[in-house]
């Protein structure tokens, strides 16, 4: 049985080397990347330190700019202390530019998005309301395109952004993600 497996994933690699060779370079109009991860951050003005679940998709315009969407959905705080909000989901929309070369993709963007958050209350008050503000997003990544249908990503992303319902508190913070995505090319 051990044979069996170990000359499938040996077939298998000499495959996925073969193809990929032949085919046209993977970052190029067309392409379509997606990713989903869990991502942690830092918070700039507070010490607190909140991961999400983050997602994104992206569609290649020419092999140098894209139009990328991405959303976080907050799951809580790594340090397990009190936080200041209950929850703190965003959504982004924006562009990117790539520098390509080879399989690798060094890329930087700009990102506006929105910020659905909710402040926590203390014991005994009244549950806060949902607050929607602006964001402002700047992000630095990096992909590698192990195959035509699979990369590995890097990304930073600063955020800017005040809540401003009920009380003005301060969304200011930094998010770093890193995994295995998909990609997709639509042309031929």
């Amino acid at each position: 049985m051990e044979k069996i497996i170990t000359t499938i994933l040996f077939a298998s690699v000499i495959l996925l080397n073969t193809t990929q060779a032949q085919d046209k370079p993977i970052v190029r109009k067309g392409l379509i990347r997606a990713q989903l991860t869990i991502s942690s951050a830092t918070m700039l003005d507070y010490s607190e330190s909140p991961f999400y679940f983050h997602g994104s998709l992206e569609g290649y315009l020419n092999k140098k700019t894209s139009l990328v969407g991405e959303s976080y959905f907050y799951l809580g705080n790594i340090s397990g202390e009190s936080t200041v909000f209950d929850f703190n989901h965003s959504t982004f929309f924006g562009g990117s530019y790539h520098i390509a070369q080879d399989n690798g993709s060094l890329y930087i963007g700009l990102q506006p998005g929105v910020s659905f958050a909710r402040i926590k209350t203390q014991s005994g008050q009244e549950r806060g309301d949902l607050g929607i503000s602006p964001l402002f997003s700047t992000v630095v990544g990096y992909n590698f395109f192990v195959h035509r249908f699979f990369h590995f990503f890097v990304q930073s992303r600063l955020v800017l952004g005040q809540h401003l319902h009920n009380e003005a508190i301060s969304l200011n913070e930094l998010r770093v993600s890193a995994g295995l995505g998909i990609n997709l090319n639509t042309f031929k």
